[in-house]
């Protein structure tokens, strides 16, 4: 690769975690399609403390976090270039297109060559790389050329057209459009820029283009030469910049986000043991939600005891409480700090998740969805993973549920892969595993504490809970038959 990845040393593992598993954890309300996109393809577990140490330096030098900012604008321009190169209708439009992109990678260029030498060893070696573009002469001549020429296009441009709502005037005055005077005025009141989601320009055929050429025939034989010259010289791995430093921008602005909470971060030791171990872990993603009090608990995974059912009343926090291990583990192998106040995680091979979803099942019916969904798990979770289900085979009956659930434990608890599996069925005691179960207050008519702690068995004081999850209730069922007795 001619560009240094600002996520991997080498490679990447080639191990990638399926989309869905981030939107089953809302990780996607913190990080966007392209960032996800980014964690996705997972680093090997040299790399995590290398992406540890970029993230330490950002956050404690906002001056380079401002260029890598910078940076991501100009990479949205990178790729709108790219995309008009390989949709051009003409020659001269090529060579005029091509000027724009060469001179946007020239100013990518300069503001990487600008970060300070004394940061993580990832942004050091990407920093290098451009400091050693601009000490090559050929390619200083390239980027002084390039940018000269993006001038005299722009001049060409102004010069010739202007828009008019939907009118295009062929003249040569040209004054700031309403946008140009938004976005300024909105820099002026110190807004942050719009990230640019698309291109809504009007597009120019051929024709106006190669007029536009033989209005201004130096300038484009210019941009010709360049072409003919350079035309070789651009290398399309620097688009990859763009979902790379959009991943640490995302990072960076989610750890502000929790600082601003109150809330703790801590670095995650890697394990070198088959555990994970965390102490006082939040739910950051009840941060979306306004007024509520997050509640920490503590998740403990050890070869002895790999696997856990989690019971217990609806609305106690078992949900939070997977979802809170999810978001961890898959910061952690993205190299980001986690929210908690300890930390020690094994880096584990891939993360699955299996959450009840009306829209993911198919003509076969649920629990066929189920069962396919399932067998992807066991397919490829390859004994090394963390494998997260939320009320597997809650959609069958009670027997056949609690069958296929004894069979996928005992496939499960002896694989080498943590698992932690929330259910209300009963008569899985025989499974030998150990039950988890959310803490309600007794006294206080079952008040949800949204701790979780350790149990041997289900509790029957939450049967009424069952019940209402089913609308088996006897309010439930004096709603659905009025006029009817509820035990009848």
């Amino acid at each position: 690769m001619s560009y240094p990845s600002l996520l991997f040393s080498d490679r990447a593992s080639g191990v990638r975690v399926e989309p869905h598993v981030f939107e089953d954890v809302k990780l996607t309300a913190f990080f966007s399609e392209e960032s996800v996109g980014a964690m996705r393809i997972l680093c090997r577990p040299e790399d995590i403390p290398l992406r540890q140490e970029l993230l330490r330096f950002l956050s404690e030098d906002p001056a380079s976090g401002r260029t890598l900012q910078e940076l991501s604008g100009i990479t949205v321009e990178l790729q709108r270039l790219h995309a008009a190169l390989q949709d051009v209708k003409c020659e001269n439009e090529r060579h005029y297109v091509f000027v724009g992109l060469m001179a946007a990678v020239a100013d990518f260029a300069e503001k990487a060559a600008g970060l300070p030498k004394e940061s993580g060893a990832l942004l050091r070696r990407f920093g290098a790389r451009f400091r050693a573009d601009a000490a090559n002469p050929e390619w200083s001549r390239l980027a002084e050329r390039a940018r000269s020429l993006r001038e005299k296009a722009e001049i060409a441009r102004r010069e010739t057209f202007r828009m008019a709502g939907d009118n295009l005037w062929m003249r040569p005055d040209y004054r700031e459009s309403y946008v140009d005077r938004l976005l300024r005025c909105a820099d002026e009141l110190g807004l942050e820029p719009m990230r640019p989601r698309r291109d809504v320009s009007l597009r120019l055929d051929a024709r106006m283009v190669n007029a536009l050429a033989r209005l201004h025939p130096e300038a484009f034989l210019a941009f010709r030469e360049f072409y003919t010259e350079f035309g070789g010289k651009f290398d399309e791995t620097i688009l990859s910049y763009r979902f790379e430093l959009n991943f640490y921008l995302e990072a960076l602005a989610l750890m502000e986000r929790i600082r601003a909470a109150g809330l703790p971060l801590c670095w995650p030791e890697t394990s070198s043991r088959r555990r994970l171990e965390i102490r006082e872990l939040y739910d950051i993603s009840l941060l979306l939600k306004e007024g509520v009090s997050i509640v920490p608990n503590d998740a403990l995974f050890t070869e002895e005891e790999p696997f856990f059912f989690l019971t217990g009343a609806n609305g106690g926090g078992k949900t939070t409480y997977l979802r809170a291990i999810g978001i961890a583990v898959l910061l952690y192998l993205s190299g980001c700090p986690v929210c908690a106040e300890t930390a020690e995680i094994r880096p584990f091979r891939s993360v699955f998740t299996h959450f009840p979803k009306d829209e993911r099942f198919e003509a076969d019916g649920r629990y066929a969805d189920e069962q396919k969904r399932v067998g992807g798990i066991l397919a490829s979770h390859g004994g090394d993973s963390l494998i997260l289900l939320n009320e597997t085979y809650s959609t069958t009956n009670e027997e056949l549920a609690v069958s296929s659930t004894l069979e996928l434990t005992e496939k499960l608890k002896s694989s080498g892969s943590f698992t932690l599996y929330i259910t209300h069925q009963r008569g899985l005691e025989s499974a030998g595993v150990p039950f988890l179960s959310v803490i309600v207050d007794a006294r206080d008519q079952n008040r949800r504490t949204y701790r979780i702690a350790r149990r041997k068995e289900f509790e029957s004081s939450f049967a009424l809970d069952i019940l209402r999850r089913y609308s088996l209730d006897e309010e439930s069922l004096i709603r659905r038959f009025p006029g009817e007795e509820a035990g009848a």
